[in-house]
């Protein structure tokens, strides 16, 4: 009896060795190179043998300003030919209508001259019908006209000729006395414009070619 109990009380106190042992279990072991474990991150390798084209900057974009609007352009004003009395007004030089010549002759406008004057070429003084006549060449053209005078400054010079001529300056269609002399070119005197015009120095050719 003795011994069966002894038995079970040695069972007994194996059984409570070997529970603990059951129990604890083994911790398990860190797993090296897998897992969780993060690997070091290795930056690219830049080749700095050839250098690095930045991407280009896009500009901007540029609107074009809008045009101004076209303002209309003024009405140009007629010229200015007459005075408020009805007088023309001439330039410093105009062109004037020869009839004798069948031409326009640059003239130039002087107030202080008393009488016109037309420059001629190849004068030759005549008589004809018991009257002075007077040959010459004007714009090419040989004419002859009675002499209405001679002008005489002193002894010395030969007295020149005056004769008429038909001159269209404008709206004037004058039968007027020219002084000829030896040249080219025309003079209007006081004898030309007298009454009927005015002149303006600061302008030249206002009045319009007139035949």
């Amino acid at each position: 009896m003795k011994k069966s109990a002894i038995y079970i009380a040695l069972l007994l106190l194996v059984g409570c060795a070997q529970q603990p042992d059951r129990q604890t279990e083994p911790k398990p072991e860190p797993d090296i190179g897998g897992g969780n474990i993060e690997q070091p991150v290795i930056p690219p390798v830049v080749d700095t043998a050839k250098p690095v084209t930045p991407d280009p900057i896009p500009e901007p974009e540029v609107k074009p300003l809008p045009e101004p609007e076209a303002k209309p352009e003024p009405k140009p004003q007629p010229a200015v030919t007459k005075t408020d009395d009805g007088k023309l007004i001439l330039g410093n030089e105009e062109w004037l209508w020869i009839s004798q010549a069948q031409q326009h002759i640059r003239a130039k406008v002087d107030g202080g001259k008393s009488i016109s004057s037309i420059g001629v070429s190849h004068i030759q003084a005549f008589e004809r019908d018991g009257k002075d006549w007077v040959k010459f060449k004007a714009g090419g053209k040989e004419v002859e006209l009675p002499v209405e005078r001679w002008l005489k400054s002193n002894k010395n010079e030969t007295p020149q000729a005056v004769v008429k001529l038909r001159a269209k300056l404008g709206e004037l269609n004058e039968l007027t006395e020219f002084a000829l002399s030896a040249g080219k070119g025309i003079v209007l005197g006081v004898n030309f414009i007298r009454d009927v015009a005015v002149v303006d120095s600061s302008r030249k050719f206002i009045q319009p070619k007139a035949k």
